[in-house]
């Protein structure tokens, strides 16, 4: 039995999957006799304080205004608030060591209580938290915070990574044997298929973002061909973000409000009965880490257009249950759906293939791996 600290600046009932995955890591931690407390920001309809046996849930109020995104002042914001909370806390609660999720300011939080009071500490990376990654969109903020982030990884204890290509990354930047590779997971007992609740008409599904990192518009660029083509076609983008506005301009410009319907944030039922009704999964993403988004629909027996990158990679086998179209290239992904266009009701899917998903990507075999971890620290 271990006294864990979790840090995490989101945590549900907002859903968002690096957030549905420090659930995950608290609640089974918990159920292996672990004492946790989870200490993220409070939003609007949360509760500031939660227990449930030995797990606790404090969330503190911080500047962030919206759901699906923050920026590094209101990010700043909630490392101020824990570490004055911490600071209080820590002198009455004991323990043996903290997680933190994503980059600063979790990590600063971590390293803070690392040397004030002696708690050593895991770091879970995500990709643009790794100097080296999207250069397009990080490399500034990388060169103002590599220096720091040296400091952190040299005082941490584990540096977990999602996947080869991320700690393949993570070793060109500090190589060590602190570097290892956790993945994600999917809760492959609720995401299942619902081929009753398919559609009759070719259903595009986006699950994603709404920001430059998923580039959207290569997507709508192959859509707006179909359109041009008389191809039948429904596309349903289920989430939010910055180029939300941009995006529906698009849509009204070129005549696709028939074909095209935005959601906001969805709840994970909601989101569970789209994938059940669709045909396909586009991830036209320039980088990305470990998609749970892509197991999810996997599950739900969705075919998978998808660029080819980082844990892509590692799981697509092309022409079975998904396949490539290169980045930015809108001309190829529009082939790929003409294709798919022609025999959506008749696609077939690699039941082998998911199987063998279902047992690698097992939550228990993570979360034990996990807890053998922090057990031999």
């Amino acid at each position: 039995m271990k006294n864990i600290l979790i840090l995490n600046y989101e945590y549900p009932p907002l859903w968002w999957w690096a957030w549905v995955v420090c659930e995950k890591y608290a609640n089974l931690l918990a159920k292996l006799w672990n004492n946790v407390v989870v200490l993220t920001t409070w939003f609007k309809w949360e509760k500031e304080f939660e227990e449930n046996w030995n797990l606790k849930i404090i969330r503190l109020k911080s500047l962030r205004k919206k759901a699906f995104q923050s920026n590094p002042i209101e990010m700043l914001s909630w490392a101020l608030k824990s570490s004055i909370f911490l600071k209080k806390y820590l002198k009455t609660n004991n323990f043996d060591i903290s997680i933190a999720f994503f980059s600063i300011p979790w990590w600063i939080v971590s390293r803070y209580i690392y040397k004030k009071f002696n708690i050593p500490y895991i770091i879970s990376t995500h990709w643009h938290d790794i100097p080296g990654f999207y250069p397009e969109k990080m490399k500034k903020f990388h060169i103002l915070t590599n220096w720091y982030t040296k400091k952190i990884w040299q005082d941490a204890k584990k540096i977990l990574t999602l996947t080869t290509d991320m700690k393949k990354l993570a070793d060109n930047f500090w190589e060590s044997n602190k570097n290892i590779i956790l993945p994600n997971w999917c809760q492959s007992d609720f995401f299942n298929p619902g081929i009753s609740k398919k559609k009759n008409i070719f259903t595009i599904l986006f699950v994603w973002r709404l920001v430059d990192q998923k580039d959207p518009f290569t997507m709508f660029k192959s859509i707006k061909i179909l359109k041009e083509k008389n191809i039948d076609f429904e596309l349903k983008i289920v989430w939010d973000g910055p180029l939300r506005k941009k995006m529906e301009y698009f849509v009204k410009d070129n005549n696709l409000e028939k074909n095209v319907t935005f959601t906001w944030w969805v709840s994970k039922e909601e989101i569970k009965k789209y994938y059940q009704s669709s045909h396909v999964q586009i991830c036209s993403s320039k980088v990305e880490a470990m998609s749970i988004a892509i197991l999810e629909s996997l599950y739900s027996w969705l075919y998978i257009l998808s660029t080819p990158i980082s844990w892509n990679n590692d799981m697509i086998t092309p022409k079975i249950n998904w396949d490539f179209f290169n980045i930015w290239d809108h001309l190829e992904l529009w082939h790929k759906l003409i294709d798919l266009s022609s025999r959506f009701n008749k696609l077939k899917i690699n039941l082998e293939n998911i199987e063998k998903l279902k047992t690698k990507y097992n939550w228990e075999n993570i979360i034990y791996k996990l807890n053998n971890i922090i057990n031999e620290l």
